[in-house]
């Protein structure tokens, strides 16, 4: 399905409509994509992502990730090759990512605000399905979401 927010926001627009900052990137191969999404809350490392991405079926849906801007690289090639094998459609990331000459390869969407080559190791907790806040956005798992060129919107109900 070919998305197209510029539309979907005219459309909809006596709908409540999130938009995503401008200053987030696609680090990923996807550049066009829509589904429900996963959030989760990342406490420095990305060990509950790499955990869900490796072992848990996406069913098409997108994972939104919060890490707070905190200076490490949180996705790289192998979170993106984890999600495009089990069925993960994108990564939305309020952080940084890593190994972009790979991750554009690879037919997974990855928004982030920057790169950065380091990674933490300390295993830190995170949490799933909470409320995240951030960049003027409230996002909640089962919200909706879609992307292209233009931007990224979110939506509590379904536009399509």
């Amino acid at each position: 399905m070919n998305i197209q927010t510029a539309d979907l926001c005219d459309d909809n627009r006596d709908k409540n409509i999130q938009v995503l900052s401008a200053k987030f990137k696609n680090y990923g191969g996807l550049k066009n994509f829509s589904g429900q999404i996963v959030t989760v809350k990342l406490d420095k490392s990305n060990w509950l992502l790499l955990e869900m991405l490796k072992n848990e079926d996406g069913k098409g849906r997108v994972v939104v990730v919060d890490n707070t801007k905190e200076f490490f690289g949180v996705v790289g090639d192998k979170l993106m090759t984890f999600a495009i094998n089990n069925n993960w459609k994108a990564i939305i990331l309020n952080g940084y990512v890593r190994d972009i000459d790979e991750t554009k390869n690879i037919n997974v969407g990855l928004f982030a605000i920057g790169t950065c080559p380091l990674r933490n190791f300390e295993e830190t907790l995170g949490q799933r399905d909470i409320e995240l806040n951030f960049e003027g956005l409230t996002l909640n798992t089962n919200d909706y979401i879609y992307a292209d060129n233009d931007g990224v919107i979110f939506s509590k109900t379904p536009l399509i």
